[in-house]
C-alpha cells in the first residue's frame, strides 16, 4: 500500500500525552455529596451534560451549577471544584519524548475531547503544547470524536487532504472514523508501540 507523503501528525490527548484520574473527582465530589461513588460515576457515565460540556454547548459556571443541583453538592464552591476538578493530569513523557522528535519534521496537530476547564488547564501547565501548530480542542468547535466533521476541521485548518496527515489516538472508534474519511491512523496502546508504528517517520 503506498502513502501520500506524510505531513501533519494529530494526536489525541487524554490517555495518549497525559494521564488523568477520574476516580480521584468522583473521590472528592462525594465528600460534599450524599450519593455514593457508584451513583457518581453512573451519573457521569449517563448524563448528557458531559457531552453538552465537551461539546462547548455549556459554560463552566453553568456545568457547575447543573452539577450541584444533580449530586446534590453541599458547601462546595466554584473554585474548590476548578481545583479538584482540573488537579487530576499525569503527563506521559515517554509519548512526549516522541512528540519532541516529530516536532522538528513535521506539523503537528492536537484533536481532544474536552471541555472547557480541562483544556485551559492543560494549557497552562504543560509547556508540549505550544508545540502544536494547530490545538482543535471539541468544546471550541462544537463536535467530538468520532464525529467525521471535527477531522474535516482539522484538515481544514491544516490545508491538507486526508492522505496527508496520520491520526494517533487511544480510543478505537475514534481511529476507525479517521480512517472513513482517508487519514491513516494509529491505535495508541503504549509509548514503545507508537515508536514502532511510526518507526518509519521517526
Amino acid at each position: 500500500m503506498s502513502h501520500h507523503r506524510t505531513e501533519l501528525i494529530i494526536f489525541d490527548l487524554g490517555r495518549v500525552l497525559v494521564d488523568f484520574d477520574f476516580q480521584a473527582v468522583i473521590r472528592n465530589l462525594k465528600k460534599y455529596s450524599p450519593l455514593g461513588e457508584k451513583q457518581i460515576l453512573r451519573y457521569f457515565e449517563k448524563t448528557p451534560l458531559w457531552d453538552r460540556f465537551e461539546r462547548g454547548q455549556v459554560a463552566p459556571a453553568l456545568f457547575f451549577k447543573e452539577l450541584t443541583r444533580d449530586l446534590k453538592l453541599k458547601k462546595l464552591s466554584f473554585e474548590t471544584f476548578a481545583v479538584l476538578w482540573n488537579s487530576i493530569f499525569t503527563e506521559k513523557h515517554d509519548t512526549v519524548a516522541i512528540l519532541r522528535q516529530l516536532r522538528t519534521r513535521y506539523r503537528l496537530a492536537m484533536l481532544s475531547n474536552v471541555n472547557e476547564m480541562h483544556w485551559q488547564f492543560i494549557v497552562g501547565r504543560h509547556s508540549f503544547m505550544e508545540w502544536f501548530d494547530h490545538p482543535v480542542a471539541s468544546y471550541a468547535t462544537g463536535y467530538r470524536k468520532p464525529d467525521l466533521e471535527i477531522f474535516r476541521v482539522v484538515l481544514r485548518k491544516a490545508g491538507i487532504p486526508p492522505q496527508g496527515a496520520l491520526f494517533i489516538d487511544d480510543v478505537e472508534s475514534h481511529v476507525q472514523a479517521a480512517r472513513t474519511i482517508g487519514i491513516r491512523a494509529y491505535r495508541f496502546i503504549n509509548a514503545a508501540l507508537l515508536r514502532r508504528d511510526l518507526d518509519e517517520l521517526l
